[in-house]
């Protein structure tokens, strides 16, 4: 049964905020976060199967130290082109402010043969509400369907 919701977040407020509007929506899904590409794409080789909609940002921040060695967070598109690889199987949500990396998944993953929506940040954490929130209820109860 596809019960999960992945979301590439980089930032935790943003990340929070969002957690409580899927909490709200879909009380009985399983919600997974990440805040860099490779570990989604690690969870993502075995988990994409359970998987009912995924919600990826673009930009992840810069290089920061993990398990003292220098971390590259890499980027959604990382995730994108991964997911091209795949057959797809769920929606996809991108929400990103940098138009050209965003465009650049949207395209990507469309080309594979995704159904892929944009939603563009605006106002701090305005935007989850009052947009995010809305496409992620249609596309979650769309894809359980």
């Amino acid at each position: 049964m596809r019960d999960v919701i992945a979301v590439l977040e980089d930032d935790q407020r943003r990340a929070e905020a969002m957690k409580e509007e899927m909490q709200r929506l879909f009380p009985s899904a399983r919600i997974v976060f990440f805040d860099n590409a490779p570990d989604m794409l690690e969870w993502l080789e075995s988990g994409l199967p359970s998987v009912r909609l995924l919600c990826l940002d673009h930009d992840l921040g810069p290089n920061r130290q993990r398990q003292g060695e220098t971390f590259d967070p890499g980027i959604g598109r990382d995730v994108a082109e991964f997911l091209a690889t795949q057959k797809a199987s769920c929606p996809v949500l991108i929400h990103s402010s940098n138009a050209e990396g965003a465009y650049g998944m949207q395209f990507t993953l469309e080309d594979a043969g995704w159904s892929v929506e944009r939603v563009v940040p605006f106002d701090d954490l305005t935007w989850i509400k009052a947009q995010w929130s809305e496409r992620v209820a249609a596309l979650g109860q769309k894809a359980k369907t």
